[in-house]
């Protein structure tokens, strides 16, 4: 069985499959030609699908399952940096600063 295809015209092969429901030929433009059309014609025959969508389905969703606020962690109370005394004079904009353990830190001046 030989078809033309819709698209490019050229004739192919069906799929055996499909068969004599294969409208296009396995070429990608015509393939993506294929699914625009089909795509344009099932959102004209159900145009409110998506109406309502978001209130119904997704925004009691996200309230049940997305946390939007970060929970609150014990926040860092104190920080003390110590910088040795022949590096005060090298730090201009910036510290650096270094994790060095769990709750230790060292910051490094640029010079």
């Amino acid at each position: 069985m030989v078809k033309r295809c819709v698209y490019c015209g050229r004739y192919f092969t069906p799929d055996y499959r499909i068969k004599e429901r294969q409208k296009s030929c396995n070429s990608l433009s015509c393939r993506k030609a294929r699914k625009r059309a089909a795509q344009k014609a099932w959102c004209e025959k159900n145009p409110d699908y998506f109406t309502g969508h978001y209130e119904t389905y997704v925004k009691p969703w996200r309230q049940r399952m997305i946390k939007d606020e970060i929970p609150s962690s014990k926040a860092l109370e104190k920080l003390i940096i110590f910088i040795p005394g022949e590096r005060i004079g090298m730090i201009k904009d910036e510290i650096t600063v270094k994790r060095i353990g769990v709750r230790t830190f060292a910051a490094h001046g640029y010079g």
